[in-house]
């Protein structure tokens, strides 16, 4: 009744045969597993060049929206003439100008590598 009990290595031929089943699972799906790897990289770092640009247009979008709700109409008609060339107002237009383009520029070598790949 013991030696039922006691726990016994399998077959080398099992062994073999399982293992040769594996690679070859292993070996068919590989490729399938590379093109998904690659692709999502692609994706994740096109989502980080657009990040940035995506954050001003809602930072915009949310200076637009506290303008129009938070605004009084006699301090709009009291500060138009002033509006209108911008005294008085920090240059967002010109500091988002400046990340973009540093941006644009740490990612020289990226754009390069997508158009000219040979090179």
């Amino acid at each position: 009744m013991e030696a039922r009990m006691t726990p016994s290595a399998p077959p080398l031929k099992l062994l073999t045969l399982f293992a040769i089943i594996s690679l070859l699972l292993f070996l068919s799906s590989y490729p399938r597993y590379r093109y998904e790897v690659e692709k999502t990289t692609t994706n994740l770092k096109l989502f980080l060049l657009l990040l940035p640009i995506l954050f001003v247009f809602l930072l915009v979008s949310l200076q637009f929206v506290h303008r129009v709700l938070f605004s009084s109409s006699y301090y709009v008609r009291g500060n138009h003439a002033a509006s209108l060339f911008g005294e008085g107002r920090f240059p967002w237009g010109v500091l988002f100008m400046l990340i973009l383009l540093l941006v644009l520029v740490s990612k020289q070598s990226y754009f390069h590598s997508l158009w000219y790949p040979t090179l």
